[in-house]
Protein backbone atom coordinates (compact mmCIF):
# COMPACT_ATOMS: atom_id res chain seq x y z
CA UNK A 1 0.00 0.00 0.00
CA UNK A 2 2.84 2.26 0.61
CA UNK A 3 3.68 2.40 -3.29
CA UNK A 4 0.47 4.08 -3.51
CA UNK A 5 1.95 6.84 -1.51
CA UNK A 6 4.85 6.89 -4.14
CA UNK A 7 2.65 7.31 -6.72
CA UNK A 8 0.03 9.36 -5.14
CA UNK A 9 2.08 12.44 -3.98
CA UNK A 10 4.70 12.23 -6.84
CA UNK A 11 1.89 12.71 -9.49
CA UNK A 12 0.22 15.85 -7.22
CA UNK A 13 3.95 16.75 -6.99
CA UNK A 14 4.86 16.36 -10.33
CA UNK A 15 1.94 17.54 -12.76
CA UNK A 16 1.44 20.93 -14.88
CA UNK A 17 -1.15 21.64 -17.20
CA UNK A 18 -2.08 23.98 -19.98
CA UNK A 19 -3.67 23.86 -23.92
CA UNK A 20 -1.70 23.68 -26.61
CA UNK A 21 -2.57 23.68 -29.87
CA UNK A 22 -2.21 20.84 -32.82
CA UNK A 23 0.49 21.91 -35.12
CA UNK A 24 -0.14 25.58 -36.40
CA UNK A 25 -4.25 25.08 -36.26
CA UNK A 26 -5.84 28.20 -35.34
CA UNK A 27 -7.80 27.16 -31.96
CA UNK A 28 -10.84 29.85 -32.88
CA UNK A 29 -10.90 27.84 -36.23
CA UNK A 30 -11.72 24.62 -34.79
CA UNK A 31 -14.97 24.45 -32.53
CA UNK A 32 -15.56 22.30 -29.40
CA UNK A 33 -12.16 20.93 -29.01
CA UNK A 34 -9.44 21.45 -26.20
CA UNK A 35 -5.55 20.66 -25.81
CA UNK A 36 -4.62 19.90 -22.57
CA UNK A 37 -1.13 19.43 -21.39
CA UNK A 38 -0.28 16.72 -19.16
CA UNK A 39 3.56 17.24 -17.68
CA UNK A 40 4.26 13.31 -17.74
CA UNK A 41 2.66 9.90 -19.53
CA UNK A 42 0.43 8.47 -18.12
CA UNK A 43 1.04 4.99 -16.79
CA UNK A 44 -2.01 3.39 -17.22
CA UNK A 45 -5.74 3.77 -18.21
CA UNK A 46 -6.78 1.26 -15.69
CA UNK A 47 -9.08 2.64 -13.65
CA UNK A 48 -8.50 0.10 -10.53
CA UNK A 49 -4.72 0.98 -10.90
CA UNK A 50 -4.78 4.72 -11.93
CA UNK A 51 -2.98 6.99 -9.19
CA UNK A 52 -1.01 9.65 -11.05
CA UNK A 53 -2.69 12.99 -12.03
CA UNK A 54 -2.15 12.45 -15.88
CA UNK A 55 -3.86 8.59 -15.91
CA UNK A 56 -6.53 10.16 -13.59
CA UNK A 57 -7.34 12.74 -15.75
CA UNK A 58 -7.73 10.35 -18.95
CA UNK A 59 -9.35 7.76 -16.74
CA UNK A 60 -11.86 10.41 -15.18
CA UNK A 61 -12.65 11.68 -18.67
CA UNK A 62 -13.34 8.24 -20.07
CA UNK A 63 -15.40 6.00 -17.58
CA UNK A 64 -18.01 7.10 -15.27
CA UNK A 65 -18.73 5.76 -11.61
CA UNK A 66 -21.72 5.25 -10.10
CA UNK A 67 -21.75 8.85 -9.02
CA UNK A 68 -19.48 11.99 -10.18
CA UNK A 69 -19.10 15.05 -8.35
CA UNK A 70 -20.42 17.98 -9.76
CA UNK A 71 -18.43 21.81 -10.03
CA UNK A 72 -18.92 22.39 -6.70
CA UNK A 73 -16.98 18.97 -5.30
CA UNK A 74 -20.75 16.85 -4.42
CA UNK A 75 -21.75 13.67 -5.46
CA UNK A 76 -24.27 13.66 -8.07
CA UNK A 77 -26.02 11.09 -9.93
CA UNK A 78 -23.65 9.17 -12.45
CA UNK A 79 -23.82 5.76 -14.63
CA UNK A 80 -26.20 5.49 -10.98
CA UNK A 81 -29.56 7.20 -11.59
CA UNK A 82 -30.57 7.21 -8.41
CA UNK A 83 -29.36 5.20 -4.87
CA UNK A 84 -31.52 4.38 -1.48
CA UNK A 85 -29.79 4.24 1.77
CA UNK A 86 -30.90 1.94 4.97
CA UNK A 87 -32.38 3.65 7.88
CA UNK A 88 -28.70 2.62 9.77
CA UNK A 89 -26.71 4.11 7.02
CA UNK A 90 -24.51 0.90 6.56
CA UNK A 91 -26.36 -0.52 3.04
CA UNK A 92 -26.63 1.42 -0.17
CA UNK A 93 -28.55 0.15 -2.99
CA UNK A 94 -27.85 1.82 -6.45
CA UNK A 95 -30.04 1.18 -9.54
CA UNK A 96 -28.07 1.53 -12.72
CA UNK A 97 -29.36 3.63 -15.62
CA UNK A 98 -31.01 1.75 -18.39
CA UNK A 99 -28.94 3.22 -20.98
CA UNK A 100 -25.58 3.71 -19.37
CA UNK A 101 -23.44 1.66 -21.80
CA UNK A 102 -20.16 1.12 -22.67
CA UNK A 103 -18.00 2.35 -25.84
CA UNK A 104 -19.18 -0.27 -27.94
CA UNK A 105 -22.75 0.04 -26.94
CA UNK A 106 -22.95 -2.77 -24.50
CA UNK A 107 -24.63 -2.33 -21.33
CA UNK A 108 -23.30 -1.64 -18.31
CA UNK A 109 -24.31 -3.72 -15.42
CA UNK A 110 -23.99 -3.71 -11.66
CA UNK A 111 -21.67 -7.01 -12.28
CA UNK A 112 -19.53 -4.99 -14.32
CA UNK A 113 -19.13 -2.81 -10.99
CA UNK A 114 -19.06 -5.63 -8.50
CA UNK A 115 -16.26 -7.46 -10.95
CA UNK A 116 -13.85 -3.84 -10.81
CA UNK A 117 -14.24 -3.33 -7.15
CA UNK A 118 -13.21 -7.06 -6.64
CA UNK A 119 -10.81 -7.01 -8.98
CA UNK A 120 -9.11 -4.28 -7.11
CA UNK A 121 -8.64 -5.99 -3.63
CA UNK A 122 -8.49 -9.52 -4.87
CA UNK A 123 -5.69 -11.05 -2.99
CA UNK A 124 -4.02 -13.57 -5.63
CA UNK A 125 -2.41 -11.34 -8.53
CA UNK A 126 -2.28 -12.11 -11.46
CA UNK A 127 -1.55 -10.12 -14.63
CA UNK A 128 -1.26 -6.71 -12.82
CA UNK A 129 -0.09 -5.06 -9.87
CA UNK A 130 -1.67 -4.48 -6.06
CA UNK A 131 -4.24 -1.79 -6.61
CA UNK A 132 -2.73 1.53 -5.37
CA UNK A 133 -5.82 2.71 -4.12
CA UNK A 134 -7.03 -0.63 -3.10
CA UNK A 135 -7.46 0.69 0.60
CA UNK A 136 -10.22 2.94 -0.26
CA UNK A 137 -12.62 -0.01 -0.32
CA UNK A 138 -11.79 -1.68 3.01
CA UNK A 139 -14.97 0.56 4.35
CA UNK A 140 -17.03 -2.30 2.96
CA UNK A 141 -17.51 -5.30 4.55
CA UNK A 142 -15.62 -8.12 4.36
CA UNK A 143 -12.96 -5.97 1.92
CA UNK A 144 -9.99 -6.01 3.45
CA UNK A 145 -10.20 -9.25 5.18
CA UNK A 146 -10.46 -10.44 1.29
CA UNK A 147 -7.49 -8.39 0.60
CA UNK A 148 -5.68 -9.92 2.92
CA UNK A 149 -6.05 -13.67 2.03
CA UNK A 150 -8.41 -14.25 5.01
CA UNK A 151 -11.99 -14.45 3.62
CA UNK A 152 -13.08 -15.60 0.51
CA UNK A 153 -15.14 -13.25 -2.45
CA UNK A 154 -18.42 -14.17 -1.52
CA UNK A 155 -17.61 -12.67 2.12
CA UNK A 156 -17.13 -9.57 0.73
CA UNK A 157 -20.59 -7.28 0.60
CA UNK A 158 -21.13 -6.04 -2.93
CA UNK A 159 -24.16 -7.75 -4.26
CA UNK A 160 -25.49 -7.62 -7.91
CA UNK A 161 -29.17 -7.92 -6.96
CA UNK A 162 -29.75 -8.04 -10.55
CA UNK A 163 -28.62 -6.62 -14.21
CA UNK A 164 -28.89 -3.04 -12.65
CA UNK A 165 -29.21 -2.95 -9.12
CA UNK A 166 -25.97 -2.79 -7.01
CA UNK A 167 -26.09 -3.43 -3.19
CA UNK A 168 -23.08 -2.59 -1.02
CA UNK A 169 -23.00 -3.07 2.63
CA UNK A 170 -20.55 -0.80 5.07
CA UNK A 171 -18.81 -2.00 8.02
CA UNK A 172 -19.08 1.60 9.70
CA UNK A 173 -21.78 4.59 8.75
CA UNK A 174 -19.22 6.08 6.61
CA UNK A 175 -20.45 9.84 5.89
CA UNK A 176 -18.11 10.34 2.94
CA UNK A 177 -19.02 6.84 0.82
CA UNK A 178 -20.65 8.67 -2.44
CA UNK A 179 -17.89 11.15 -2.40
CA UNK A 180 -15.49 8.04 -1.87
CA UNK A 181 -16.96 5.90 -4.73
CA UNK A 182 -16.34 9.00 -7.49
CA UNK A 183 -12.33 7.56 -7.29
CA UNK A 184 -11.35 5.90 -10.03
CA UNK A 185 -10.83 2.49 -8.08
CA UNK A 186 -14.45 2.48 -8.06
CA UNK A 187 -14.99 2.87 -12.26
CA UNK A 188 -16.80 -0.46 -13.88
CA UNK A 189 -14.90 -2.89 -15.69
CA UNK A 190 -16.44 -4.53 -18.89
CA UNK A 191 -15.29 -8.08 -17.80
CA UNK A 192 -16.16 -9.72 -21.23
CA UNK A 193 -13.63 -6.75 -22.68
CA UNK A 194 -10.82 -7.05 -20.27
CA UNK A 195 -10.80 -10.96 -20.25
CA UNK A 196 -9.68 -11.16 -24.13
CA UNK A 197 -6.41 -8.37 -23.49
CA UNK A 198 -3.51 -10.68 -24.07
CA UNK A 199 -0.68 -11.11 -21.31
CA UNK A 200 2.96 -9.68 -22.02
CA UNK A 201 6.26 -11.04 -21.68
CA UNK A 202 6.29 -9.66 -18.54
CA UNK A 203 3.21 -11.74 -17.65
CA UNK A 204 1.54 -8.36 -16.86
CA UNK A 205 -2.00 -7.77 -19.29
CA UNK A 206 -2.23 -5.32 -21.99
CA UNK A 207 -5.26 -3.52 -20.07
CA UNK A 208 -4.90 0.16 -20.33
CA UNK A 209 -1.65 0.26 -22.05
CA UNK A 210 -2.99 1.50 -25.85
CA UNK A 211 -6.30 2.78 -26.84
CA UNK A 212 -7.12 -0.64 -28.12
CA UNK A 213 -6.66 -2.11 -24.91
CA UNK A 214 -9.18 -0.10 -23.04
CA UNK A 215 -13.25 -0.03 -22.74
CA UNK A 216 -14.94 2.68 -21.08
CA UNK A 217 -18.66 3.92 -20.33
CA UNK A 218 -17.52 7.81 -19.51
CA UNK A 219 -18.38 10.99 -21.76
CA UNK A 220 -15.18 10.48 -23.92
CA UNK A 221 -13.62 7.82 -25.60
CA UNK A 222 -9.81 7.49 -26.33
CA UNK A 223 -9.20 7.70 -30.35
CA UNK A 224 -5.12 7.52 -30.52
CA UNK A 225 -2.41 7.30 -27.88
CA UNK A 226 0.78 8.21 -29.42
CA UNK A 227 2.97 7.04 -25.64
CA UNK A 228 5.12 10.49 -24.46
CA UNK A 229 3.58 12.68 -27.05
CA UNK A 230 -0.43 12.78 -26.91
CA UNK A 231 -3.71 10.72 -26.16
CA UNK A 232 -6.73 12.03 -27.86
CA UNK A 233 -9.93 11.80 -26.84
CA UNK A 234 -13.03 11.96 -28.82
CA UNK A 235 -17.05 12.46 -27.53
CA UNK A 236 -18.76 9.09 -27.07
CA UNK A 237 -21.93 9.04 -28.38
CA UNK A 238 -22.90 5.97 -27.06
CA UNK A 239 -23.11 8.05 -23.28
CA UNK A 240 -26.00 8.19 -21.74
CA UNK A 241 -25.65 12.40 -21.71
CA UNK A 242 -24.16 12.86 -24.52
CA UNK A 243 -26.41 15.57 -25.87
CA UNK A 244 -25.10 17.62 -22.88
CA UNK A 245 -21.49 17.19 -23.28
CA UNK A 246 -20.31 20.18 -25.39
CA UNK A 247 -16.69 18.99 -26.34
CA UNK A 248 -16.10 16.69 -29.21
CA UNK A 249 -12.80 16.49 -29.38
CA UNK A 250 -9.86 16.95 -26.10
CA UNK A 251 -6.29 16.69 -27.05
CA UNK A 252 -4.03 15.77 -24.25
CA UNK A 253 -0.30 16.99 -24.96
CA UNK A 254 2.38 15.57 -23.47
CA UNK A 255 4.89 18.60 -22.29
CA UNK A 256 6.94 18.61 -19.43
CA UNK A 257 8.71 22.44 -18.87
CA UNK A 258 6.29 24.81 -17.21
CA UNK A 259 8.65 27.84 -18.29
CA UNK A 260 8.19 26.70 -21.79
CA UNK A 261 4.46 26.39 -21.67
CA UNK A 262 4.27 29.67 -20.07
CA UNK A 263 5.78 30.87 -22.91
CA UNK A 264 3.68 29.58 -25.41
CA UNK A 265 0.79 31.04 -23.08
CA UNK A 266 2.12 34.48 -23.57
CA UNK A 267 2.22 33.98 -27.54
CA UNK A 268 -1.01 32.83 -27.53
CA UNK A 269 -0.21 29.52 -28.34
CA UNK A 270 -1.82 27.69 -25.07
CA UNK A 271 -4.74 28.62 -23.51
CA UNK A 272 -4.51 27.07 -19.88
CA UNK A 273 -1.03 27.17 -17.68
CA UNK A 274 0.41 26.69 -14.37
CA UNK A 275 1.54 29.85 -12.22
CA UNK A 276 3.96 28.90 -10.52
CA UNK A 277 5.73 31.81 -9.33
CA UNK A 278 5.28 35.39 -8.31
CA UNK A 279 7.48 37.09 -11.89
CA UNK A 280 4.95 34.68 -14.32
CA UNK A 281 1.74 36.25 -12.29
CA UNK A 282 3.21 40.07 -12.73
CA UNK A 283 4.08 39.61 -16.15
CA UNK A 284 0.15 38.62 -16.87
CA UNK A 285 -1.00 40.89 -14.49
CA UNK A 286 -2.45 43.53 -17.23
CA UNK A 287 -3.00 40.99 -20.10
CA UNK A 288 -6.60 39.71 -21.43
CA UNK A 289 -6.11 36.43 -19.26
CA UNK A 290 -8.17 35.28 -16.51
CA UNK A 291 -6.10 34.66 -13.43
CA UNK A 292 -7.29 31.67 -11.45
CA UNK A 293 -6.50 29.88 -8.11
CA UNK A 294 -7.58 26.82 -6.24
CA UNK A 295 -7.28 25.16 -2.78
CA UNK A 296 -5.49 21.69 -4.02
CA UNK A 297 -6.22 19.94 -1.01
CA UNK A 298 -2.49 19.66 0.05
CA UNK A 299 -0.73 20.49 3.64
CA UNK A 300 2.80 21.23 2.94
CA UNK A 301 4.60 19.67 6.12
CA UNK A 302 7.75 18.51 7.71
CA UNK A 303 8.02 15.34 8.55
CA UNK A 304 10.07 14.28 11.54
CA UNK A 305 11.29 10.55 12.52
CA UNK A 306 10.31 10.18 15.86
CA UNK A 307 12.37 7.90 16.76
CA UNK A 308 15.11 9.67 16.14
CA UNK A 309 17.71 10.50 19.19
CA UNK A 310 17.19 14.06 19.40
CA UNK A 311 13.92 14.19 17.33
CA UNK A 312 11.59 12.02 19.40
CA UNK A 313 11.72 14.88 21.98
CA UNK A 314 8.86 16.67 22.02
CA UNK A 315 9.49 20.22 22.85
CA UNK A 316 12.55 20.42 20.27
CA UNK A 317 10.00 19.42 17.44
CA UNK A 318 7.58 22.23 18.99
CA UNK A 319 10.32 24.86 19.05
CA UNK A 320 11.36 23.77 15.28
CA UNK A 321 7.45 24.43 14.37
CA UNK A 322 7.09 27.86 16.45
CA UNK A 323 10.01 29.16 15.33
CA UNK A 324 9.05 29.38 11.35
CA UNK A 325 7.54 32.95 10.27
CA UNK A 326 4.53 31.31 7.86
CA UNK A 327 3.50 34.73 6.60
CA UNK A 328 6.79 35.38 5.12
CA UNK A 329 6.97 32.00 3.83
CA UNK A 330 3.64 32.23 1.82
CA UNK A 331 4.16 35.63 0.57
CA UNK A 332 7.60 36.43 -0.05
CA UNK A 333 9.16 32.89 -0.93
CA UNK A 334 6.17 31.04 -2.44
CA UNK A 335 4.77 34.14 -3.60
CA UNK A 336 1.21 32.43 -4.61
CA UNK A 337 -2.25 32.42 -2.84
CA UNK A 338 -1.64 29.31 -0.58
CA UNK A 339 -2.49 29.70 3.08
CA UNK A 340 -0.34 29.29 6.73
CA UNK A 341 -0.88 25.93 8.25
CA UNK A 342 -1.78 26.07 11.86
CA UNK A 343 -2.89 22.89 11.78
CA UNK A 344 -2.77 19.55 9.83
CA UNK A 345 -6.20 19.17 8.27
CA UNK A 346 -6.57 21.05 5.29
CA UNK A 347 -9.37 23.77 4.88
CA UNK A 348 -11.12 22.12 1.68
CA UNK A 349 -12.43 19.91 4.39
CA UNK A 350 -15.96 19.50 5.02
CA UNK A 351 -17.35 19.33 8.41
CA UNK A 352 -20.84 19.51 10.22
CA UNK A 353 -22.61 22.84 9.00
CA UNK A 354 -19.31 24.25 7.53
CA UNK A 355 -15.61 23.63 7.22
CA UNK A 356 -13.90 21.22 9.55
CA UNK A 357 -10.69 23.55 9.71
CA UNK A 358 -13.66 26.92 10.65
CA UNK A 359 -14.96 24.77 13.37
CA UNK A 360 -11.60 23.18 14.68
CA UNK A 361 -9.84 26.62 14.52
CA UNK A 362 -5.75 27.38 14.86
CA UNK A 363 -4.22 24.91 16.62
CA UNK A 364 -0.75 26.58 17.60
CA UNK A 365 0.83 30.08 16.73
CA UNK A 366 3.88 30.80 15.33
CA UNK A 367 6.51 33.77 14.39
CA UNK A 368 7.46 33.21 18.41
CA UNK A 369 11.38 33.44 18.98
CA UNK A 370 11.32 33.01 22.52
CA UNK A 371 8.89 30.82 22.67
CA UNK A 372 10.88 28.73 20.77
CA UNK A 373 14.00 29.05 22.35
CA UNK A 374 12.27 27.91 25.28
CA UNK A 375 11.10 25.00 23.97
CA UNK A 376 14.69 24.17 22.80
CA UNK A 377 16.12 24.84 26.28
CA UNK A 378 13.94 22.26 27.74
CA UNK A 379 14.00 19.88 25.15
CA UNK A 380 17.71 20.23 25.10
CA UNK A 381 18.06 19.59 28.72
CA UNK A 382 15.66 17.05 28.79
CA UNK A 383 18.46 15.33 26.22
CA UNK A 384 21.09 16.29 28.54
CA UNK A 385 22.40 17.78 25.55
CA UNK A 386 23.92 21.28 25.39
CA UNK A 387 23.37 22.22 21.84
CA UNK A 388 21.67 20.63 19.04
CA UNK A 389 23.51 18.78 16.56
CA UNK A 390 23.65 19.00 12.60
CA UNK A 391 20.43 17.92 11.79
CA UNK A 392 19.95 16.70 8.01
CA UNK A 393 16.78 17.63 6.19
CA UNK A 394 16.05 15.66 2.78
CA UNK A 395 14.36 17.42 0.09
CA UNK A 396 12.65 15.94 -3.39
CA UNK A 397 14.66 17.50 -6.51
CA UNK A 398 11.77 20.07 -7.40
CA UNK A 399 12.65 23.80 -7.46
CA UNK A 400 9.76 24.13 -5.24
CA UNK A 401 10.78 21.75 -2.48
CA UNK A 402 14.33 23.05 -2.56
CA UNK A 403 13.24 27.27 -2.55
CA UNK A 404 10.69 26.20 0.50
CA UNK A 405 13.54 24.19 2.02
CA UNK A 406 16.29 26.79 2.00
CA UNK A 407 14.09 29.57 3.24
CA UNK A 408 13.09 26.81 6.46
CA UNK A 409 16.92 26.57 6.81
CA UNK A 410 17.81 29.95 7.27
CA UNK A 411 14.92 30.87 9.60
CA UNK A 412 15.96 27.91 11.97
CA UNK A 413 19.38 29.17 11.55
CA UNK A 414 18.59 32.79 12.35
CA UNK A 415 16.19 32.04 15.56
CA UNK A 416 17.46 29.01 16.78
CA UNK A 417 21.32 28.89 15.71
CA UNK A 418 20.06 25.23 14.35
CA UNK A 419 22.84 24.00 11.48
CA UNK A 420 20.29 22.18 8.88
CA UNK A 421 22.33 20.66 6.26
CA UNK A 422 19.78 19.78 3.27
CA UNK A 423 20.01 17.34 0.91
CA UNK A 424 18.37 16.79 -2.25
CA UNK A 425 17.15 13.76 -4.20
CA UNK A 426 15.02 12.17 -6.29
CA UNK A 427 11.85 11.74 -4.80
CA UNK A 428 11.57 7.76 -4.58
CA UNK A 429 14.97 8.00 -3.03
CA UNK A 430 13.92 10.44 -0.21
CA UNK A 431 10.76 8.35 0.30
CA UNK A 432 13.05 5.00 0.15
CA UNK A 433 14.89 6.68 3.09
CA UNK A 434 11.93 7.77 5.04
CA UNK A 435 10.50 4.12 4.62
CA UNK A 436 14.35 2.34 6.25
CA UNK A 437 14.32 5.09 9.18
CA UNK A 438 16.68 6.54 7.29
CA UNK A 439 16.16 10.33 7.83
CA UNK A 440 15.26 12.80 10.41
CA UNK A 441 13.65 16.00 8.53
CA UNK A 442 11.96 15.77 5.16
CA UNK A 443 9.63 18.10 3.41
CA UNK A 444 6.65 16.70 2.54
CA UNK A 445 2.80 17.38 1.13
CA UNK A 446 -0.59 14.89 1.65
CA UNK A 447 -3.92 15.40 0.28
CA UNK A 448 -6.52 13.28 1.18
CA UNK A 449 -8.23 10.46 -1.11
CA UNK A 450 -11.34 11.78 0.25
CA UNK A 451 -13.17 14.52 1.77
CA UNK A 452 -13.12 14.20 5.39
CA UNK A 453 -10.42 14.54 8.23
CA UNK A 454 -9.72 11.00 8.86
CA UNK A 455 -8.19 10.88 5.05
CA UNK A 456 -5.45 13.29 6.87
CA UNK A 457 -5.42 12.33 10.54
CA UNK A 458 -5.77 8.18 9.74
CA UNK A 459 -2.33 8.39 8.31
CA UNK A 460 -0.66 9.39 11.88
CA UNK A 461 -2.05 6.11 13.36
CA UNK A 462 0.41 3.82 14.65
CA UNK A 463 0.81 0.57 12.26
CA UNK A 464 -0.71 3.08 9.15
CA UNK A 465 2.08 1.93 6.47
CA UNK A 466 1.72 6.30 5.25
CA UNK A 467 2.65 6.70 8.93
CA UNK A 468 6.82 7.47 8.05
CA UNK A 469 6.99 9.98 11.28
CA UNK A 470 6.73 6.46 13.10
CA UNK A 471 4.87 8.51 15.45
CA UNK A 472 2.45 6.71 18.07
CA UNK A 473 -0.01 7.73 20.57
CA UNK A 474 -2.26 4.85 21.98
CA UNK A 475 -4.64 7.22 22.96
CA UNK A 476 -4.97 9.25 19.47
CA UNK A 477 -5.56 5.87 17.84
CA UNK A 478 -8.27 4.51 20.12
CA UNK A 479 -10.04 8.28 19.09
CA UNK A 480 -9.42 7.69 15.68
CA UNK A 481 -11.27 4.27 15.72
CA UNK A 482 -14.08 5.43 17.90
CA UNK A 483 -14.62 7.86 15.17
CA UNK A 484 -14.48 5.44 12.39
CA UNK A 485 -17.56 3.83 14.19
CA UNK A 486 -19.76 6.82 15.55
CA UNK A 487 -22.70 7.09 13.67
CA UNK A 488 -23.69 10.40 15.06
CA UNK A 489 -21.94 12.83 12.63
CA UNK A 490 -21.50 15.77 14.62
CA UNK A 491 -19.84 13.52 17.99
CA UNK A 492 -17.77 11.91 15.10
CA UNK A 493 -16.35 15.54 13.76
CA UNK A 494 -15.60 15.82 17.25
CA UNK A 495 -13.90 13.38 18.18
CA UNK A 496 -11.92 14.29 14.84
CA UNK A 497 -11.19 18.06 16.86
CA UNK A 498 -10.04 16.20 20.14
CA UNK A 499 -7.68 14.23 17.72
CA UNK A 500 -6.07 16.56 15.62
CA UNK A 501 -5.61 18.34 18.83
CA UNK A 502 -3.93 15.14 19.93
CA UNK A 503 -1.63 15.51 16.99
CA UNK A 504 -0.52 18.94 16.96
CA UNK A 505 0.36 18.97 20.72
CA UNK A 506 2.54 16.13 19.99
CA UNK A 507 3.99 17.75 16.94
CA UNK A 508 5.17 14.54 15.25
CA UNK A 509 5.16 16.80 11.82
CA UNK A 510 5.77 20.33 11.35
CA UNK A 511 2.44 22.01 8.91
CA UNK A 512 3.73 24.72 6.85
CA UNK A 513 0.98 26.21 4.19
CA UNK A 514 -1.98 24.29 2.60
CA UNK A 515 -1.18 24.51 -0.97
CA UNK A 516 -3.42 26.95 -3.91
CA UNK A 517 -2.12 26.81 -7.17
CA UNK A 518 -2.52 29.68 -9.51
CA UNK A 519 -2.71 29.33 -12.93
CA UNK A 520 -3.96 30.99 -15.92
CA UNK A 521 -6.60 30.51 -18.72
CA UNK A 522 -7.95 31.90 -21.67
CA UNK A 523 -11.19 33.50 -20.88
CA UNK A 524 -13.16 31.98 -23.82
CA UNK A 525 -12.82 28.41 -22.30
CA UNK A 526 -15.75 28.14 -19.98
CA UNK A 527 -16.99 25.55 -17.33
CA UNK A 528 -13.43 23.51 -16.81
CA UNK A 529 -14.28 22.87 -13.23
CA UNK A 530 -10.81 22.95 -10.97
CA UNK A 531 -9.97 21.29 -7.98
CA UNK A 532 -12.82 19.31 -6.90
CA UNK A 533 -10.78 17.04 -5.13
CA UNK A 534 -6.92 16.31 -4.44
CA UNK A 535 -7.39 13.17 -7.02
CA UNK A 536 -9.79 14.98 -9.47
CA UNK A 537 -8.25 18.32 -9.96
CA UNK A 538 -9.47 18.97 -13.51
CA UNK A 539 -13.18 17.91 -15.15
CA UNK A 540 -14.66 18.31 -18.70
CA UNK A 541 -17.80 17.65 -18.16
CA UNK A 542 -18.75 20.90 -18.31
CA UNK A 543 -16.18 22.73 -20.59
CA UNK A 544 -17.27 24.73 -23.51
CA UNK A 545 -15.82 27.35 -25.66
CA UNK A 546 -17.50 30.89 -25.84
Amino acid sequence: MKQSMYHLLLSILLISFGVLPTGCRSVDAISNEIVICLNGEPQTTDPQLACDTPSVRVVNAIFEGLVRLDEKGNPVPGAAESWEVSADKLTYTFYIREDAKWWNGADVTAHHFRDGWLRAIEPLLEYHEVSPMRHLLFCIEGALEYAQGKGTKEDVAILAVNEKTLSVKLKNPTPYFLELISNSVFMPLYTEFYEKQHINSSNITTYGQEAKTIMGNGPFKISSWDHYQEIVLEKNYSYWNFENIRLEKVNFKIITDNWTAFAAFKAGEIDVVDITNEIQKEELKNGKAFLGSYYSGHTLYISINNEDDILKNRNIRKALACSLDRKALVEEVAGNSSEEAYAFVNPVVKGVGGSFRRRAGDLFSDNDEEKAKSLLKTGLAQLDLDSLPKLTFIVDDRETSKRDAQAIQSMWKERLGIEVEIQVMPYEAMVERMEKKNYQLSLMMWAGDYNDALAYLDIFKSHNPYNMTFYSNEKFDRILDEAASQEDEKKRMDLLIEAEQILIEDMPVVPVYYLCLDYAINPKYKGLARGKTPIQDMDLYWTYIE
